[in-house]
């Protein structure tokens, strides 16, 4: 492998992992108000806008896109070990993925049994394979994160 072609994959890896990252952050800004929501009327079917709908969906396809296209054509280099970064990659690798949980929990286990006769289900539907895909998202991105950490692991760990 070339010096040009090595630091080609760097810069790479760097990009997508730095979408995907951005990603979780938007799709967390994006899907607060409706965790909030969702918290303060159980049950409840919100009728608000397709806007965050369609960026969620946006946004989840975008870090699906970096997501494969990292595990598929660029190789996450190998770095030097850092202990320090190591755990750091690690532990966002958690926590990207707390929100992700929560909401889940909510929507699951405490929302959808409190819905009623009234329920349109055809919505319901569409914002469930939204909301499958952003948890996807999610989990495809704390997994890249975490790969990310363990580059800066030692033999010895």
């Amino acid at each position: 492998m070339t010096a040009n072609n090595e630091r080609l994959q760097r810069v790479l890896s760097l990009v997508l992992l730095a979408t995907q990252i951005l990603g979780t952050i938007v799709l967390v800004w994006l899907q607060l108000p409706a965790f909030k929501r969702i918290l303060d009327r159980l049950g409840e079917q919100s009728s608000s806008t397709a806007f965050p709908e369609l960026a969620t969906l946006g946004v989840s396809i975008g870090m699906q896109i970096a997501y494969w296209s990292r595990h598929r054509y660029v190789r996450i280099p190998v770095r030097q070990p850092n202990i320090i970064l190591n755990h750091v990659f690690l532990f966002l690798s958690r926590l990207g993925f707390i929100f992700g949980s929560a909401l889940f929990s909510v929507v699951i286990f405490r929302h959808v049994p409190e819905l009623g006769p009234e329920t349109d289900i055809a919505l319901i539907a569409r914002r469930g394979i939204v909301f499958v895909g952003s948890l996807f998202a999610l989990f495809c991105a704390s997994l890249e994160v975490e790969r990310f950490g363990q580059s800066f692991g030692s033999a010895r760990d």
